[in-house]
C-alpha cells in the first residue's frame, strides 16, 4: 500500500491520491488500509514520504569512490528511470507532497526534511569524490533543484531531452 500511494503521488500528487486509488493499485482489500491507516490519508501519505526519502538516500549511497561527475550520472539515472519506466508521467512525490504544504503543513515538513536529507547526502557524495567542500554544497543544492525543474519539464511536455540535457549540463559543471 506504501508503494502504491508513492507511485501514486508522483504521478497525481497529494489530492489527486485517495484511498480507493491506492487500494486499487495495490490490490490491497479495502479494510486493510483503515487497519494499517487509522490516521487516515496523512498517516498513509507519511510513510511514503519515509520510503521514498530512504529508496533515494540509499540509491545516493551506492557506488564508493565514484567521482563527482559520476556523483551526479548515479542521482540523475534513479530519476531518469521512473520517468523512462512510466512515459513522463511520474515525478518526484516528495515534491508533490511539498506542493501541498499550506494544506498539509505536517506533510510539507516531512517533506522538507527529505529535501535536506537528500541534499546533505549529496554533499558528502561529493566531498568524498573529491570536489572541495565549499564548491559541493552550492552543486548539491543545484543537482536536486535540477533534478526536480527537469522532472517537471519532461512531464509537462512528455520528453526526456530535458533531463538528459540538464544532467550533462551538471555533469560538466562538477568536472570529472
Amino acid at each position: 500500500m506504501v508503494y502504491a500511494a508513492a507511485a501514486l503521488l508522483s504521478e497525481r500528487g497529494l489530492a489527486g491520491t485517495s484511498f480507493s486509488e491506492v487500494i486499487e493499485r495495490s490490490g490491497a482489500p479495502r479494510g486493510s488500509i483503515y487497519h494499517h491507516f487509522p490516521d487516515g490519508k496523512d498517516a498513509l501519505t507519511a510513510e511514503a514520504i519515509a520510503l521514498v526519502g530512504e529508496r533515494v538516500l540509499m540509491a545516493l549511497r551506492e557506488g564508493e569512490g565514484a567521482t563527482p561527475a559520476q556523483v551526479v550520472q548515479r542521482f540523475f539515472e534513479a530519476w531518469r528511470k521512473v520517468l523512462v519506466k512510466t512515459e513522463c508521467q511520474a515525478g518526484c512525490a516528495i515534491a508533490a507532497v511539498a506542493n501541498e504544504r499550506l494544506a498539509h503543513p505536517e506533510l510539507g515538513a516531512r517533506a522538507a526534511a527529505v529535501f535536506i536529507a537528500w541534499e546533505r547526502e549529496l554533499e558528502v557524495r561529493l566531498v568524498t569524490a573529491g570536489l572541495p567542500k565549499a564548491k559541493a554544497a552550492s552543486a548539491a543544492a543545484l543537482i536536486l533543484a535540477s533534478v526536480e525543474g527537469a522532472l517537471i519539464l519532461c512531464r509537462a511536455r512528455r520528453d526526456i531531452a530535458p533531463f538528459d540535457a540538464i544532467r550533462d549540463a551538471l555533469v560538466s559543471f562538477v568536472g570529472p
